[in-house]
């Protein structure tokens, strides 16, 4: 691609937003941004093929925007790990605070749409990004923090979109470079807090290894979703007796007010689960819905 034609698709790319910002993109027809581009629809066309492209090649656009000064932080030569990160969540949220507009109008159609799924690109960059972040904690404290780096991956992305949350507030005036400065220093006490007392971690090696591979990023059903899909295939299965079908819908009947409640059960839900296990019918739904109840299966809060 040229210059020339690289300096026309930017500009597409920031009108585009421009008008993402104000009506949001499912109010915006391809027809305008070619207007206020001062070119043809035709020939947007030939930049951006579809509107999905255009949409796609937007987000590419901020993710660079974002991802390229901090890689050059990351690269500089003669800081602390600690104080590079520092400056690396001044550079993020200083450049989330400039797109604001365009990110809570997005965040707004995506809410309204509901769940999409996670195109690849972003699960190998959130793959990339824990890997990353696990050799930031080695490097600023040491090996011994590698146990609790998921539930440490965990805290620090909600601190962090909590802290977005408050820079977008309208009457929130906080200092981007002071609140990164708190961010870290929040960090420093949950591992000094983790490294005195040696909790068992939270998140099992296991775990984080998916997580670093870019496994389970995808978005899943809830355990009432199978649930329901489950009673479904039972009460249209051919070949099973009536009582049979029967007792798998109590089974799942049980397992859906279980786990409706204040405090499921541990017991009860393994009862209902080895119950399913004689529906071969179930046998895929089933081994979702396992992986679903998984974290009432490794916590003893709320079980009896």
């Amino acid at each position: 691609m040229t210059a020339k034609s690289m300096t026309k698709k930017e500009q597409i790319i920031k009108t585009a937003m421009q008008l993402f910002a104000v009506k949001g993109s499912s109010s915006t027809s391809m027809q305008e941004i070619a207007e206020l581009c001062g070119i043809s629809k035709g020939s947007l066309y030939l930049i951006f093929k579809s509107k999905e492209d255009l949409e796609r090649s937007i987000y590419i656009y901020c993710f660079r925007m974002i991802h390229d000064p901090l890689q050059q932080e990351e690269q500089a030569a003669g800081r602390e790990p600690r104080e590079k990160l520092r400056n690396q969540l001044e550079i993020l949220l200083s450049h989330v605070y400039e797109l604001r507009e365009f990110l809570q109008r997005q965040f707004q159609e995506v809410a309204g749409r509901g769940v999409a799924e996670i195109p690849d690109w972003v699960k190998q960059n959130n793959a990339a990004l824990l890997r990353w972040f696990q050799q930031k904690l080695e490097l600023m404290y040491g090996p011994e923090i590698l146990p609790y780096a998921g539930e440490l991956c965990v805290l620090s992305h909600g601190m962090i979109s909590s802290s977005i949350k408050l820079l977008f507030g309208q009457e929130t005036v906080v200092s981007i470079p002071e609140l990164a400065d708190r961010l870290v220093d929040w960090l420093d006490i949950m591992v000094s807090g983790l490294l005195a007392g040696k909790p068992a971690p939270l998140i099992s090696s296991a775990v984080l290894a998916g997580w670093a591979e870019g496994q389970g990023e995808g978005p899943r059903q809830s355990p009432l979703q199978l649930i329901k899909a489950m009673k479904l295939l039972l009460s249209e299965a051919d070949g099973i007796s009536r009582e049979h079908a029967e007792d798998g819908l109590e089974s799942l009947g049980i397992l859906e007010s279980e786990i409706l409640t204040t405090q499921p059960r541990k017991a009860i839900i393994q009862g209902m689960i080895a119950n399913l296990e004689g529906y071969p019918e179930l046998s895929g739904e089933l081994s979702q819905l396992k992986k679903a109840f998984t974290p009432y299966m490794h916590t003893s809060c709320g079980l009896h």
